[in-house]
């Protein structure tokens, strides 16, 4: 059937749907692999790179993005630092596999890799040095960490639930030392999570082109060290083997969503948060892989900024402007009024100050002349019949 299906294949090309590329529709060798002559995976790759987001899949996006309007939803966007791969276990045409959203082909992380990263990193990181002893005999800070455990494992036997913390967030299995517990007034049996981890879906348009996927390679270097589980040792002789596959590129955002009690969620996230950034998720993350952080900046959108800010500045004022300027408290040493310009920060005496009407009070705003333009060094004066500023050859106010 394969055979068969061969002609259709080169007639029609590489689908527009990555998974279907990915999987379904990958030009195989007889081993049931993409072959590797005449640099064939690579050219392959590189097309699969090519395919972008389906044009529909906004609407779907946003849809799925307004679901959650409950009062503890939080839904909240993450940039890759690295690349993403997950799913790399899964059955491929390459060797390594890809998870992607099964409808629309874009990146996706599973709600199920997302909760049981945070569950294990809290525990890790959060929970007891200690983790063999009771919460009860913990001591200081350490009682406190006893709350963010996990389940206490003995091969395969659950001998102890885990902590307030972890179990709200989380849930609990049953234990062997449930009664225990219980008879110490602290939580144990069997309970769900609170706290609902969706899958992360693509951020439409997040990176050039809409394109998010990108080609990869891994050097083997000890392959029959590898092949023989160690039966052979490493050497010095092997040719390295070049294994090419496909990831997420850098730069591609996620838009994460958690669903519960409002303390409950607002936990998980500053969690996963910190797991995604500090371990990552998927695969090859010893090796840097899936770390997410808080989006960047565009450069444009700073370039944008910059200039929206600059638009905004106006040249600071020069002798002859008429500015409006606030009379001071402060007074010259020979009882005149001074003023500020407080846009520029002008300030300095009004030199005809008996031209300023017997009404006047300090605070009020006035129109004045600038005479001298020398920051808190400067001087004005008072519009006058006589004055320059009553002629048409004036520059506008400011």
């Amino acid at each position: 059937m394969r055979h068969a299906l061969e002609s259709v294949l080169k007639s029609v090309g590489v689908p527009d749907h990555l998974t279907l590329a990915y999987d379904a529709w990958a030009p195989i060798d007889d081993d049931g692999k993409v072959p590797e002559e005449d640099n064939a995976r690579s050219r392959w790759l590189t097309q699969l790179a090519g395919i972008g987001a389906p044009r529909d899949y906004s609407r779907s996006y946003e849809r799925w993005k307004e679901s959650f309007s409950g009062s503890g939803d939080r839904v909240f966007e993450l940039e890759l630092a690295s690349r993403l791969l997950v799913g790399h276990g899964n059955s491929s045409a390459t060797g390594i596999g890809l998870t992607v959203h099964h409808t629309w082909g874009v990146p996706v992380i599973p709600g199920s890799a997302l909760k049981g990263l945070a569950a294990h990193y809290v525990d890790a990181v959060y929970g007891p040095s200690d983790p063999e002893r009771m919460p009860w005999e913990q001591d200081g800070d350490e009682r406190a960490r006893a709350d963010y455990q996990g389940s206490f494992r003995h091969g395969s036997r659950i001998r102890r639930g885990p902590g307030t913390a972890y179990r709200a967030l989380f849930g609990a299995p049953d234990a062997e030392e449930d009664d225990a517990m219980r008879a110490r007034g602290l939580d144990a049996g069997a309970s769900a999570g609170h706290v609902i981890f969706h899958d992360a879906l693509y951020v439409p348009m997040s990176v050039k082109d809409d394109k998010p996927f990108a080609a990869d390679v891994i050097t083997v270097h000890q392959k029959r060290y590898y092949d023989s589980s160690g039966g052979s040792w490493p050497n010095d002789f092997d040719d390295p083997t070049p294994i090419a596959f496909l990831t997420v590129r850098p730069g591609v955002r996620l838009l994460l969503a958690l669903s519960g009690p409002t303390e409950c969620t607002a936990l998980a996230e500053h969690i996963l948060r910190e797991a995604l950034e500090q371990w990552g998720v998927g695969g090859k993350t010893s090796a840097g892989y899936g770390r997410l952080i808080c989006p960047r900046r565009n450069a444009d959108d700073d370039l944008r900024e910059a200039a929206a800010r600059a638009s905004q500045v106006r040249p600071a004022p020069r002798p002859g402007d008429v500015v409006e300027a606030v009379l001071l408290e402060e007074r010259t040493k020979k009882g005149g009024w001074k003023a500020r310009h407080e846009p520029s920060g002008l300030e300095g005496p009004i030199q005809n100050s008996a031209a300023v009407p017997s009404d006047r009070r300090s605070g009020d705003r006035v129109s004045l002349i600038v005479k001298i333009a020398k920051g808190r060094e400067s001087g004005f004066e008072w519009p006058s019949e006589k004055s320059p500023a009553r002629s048409g050859d004036r520059r506008r106010k400011r």
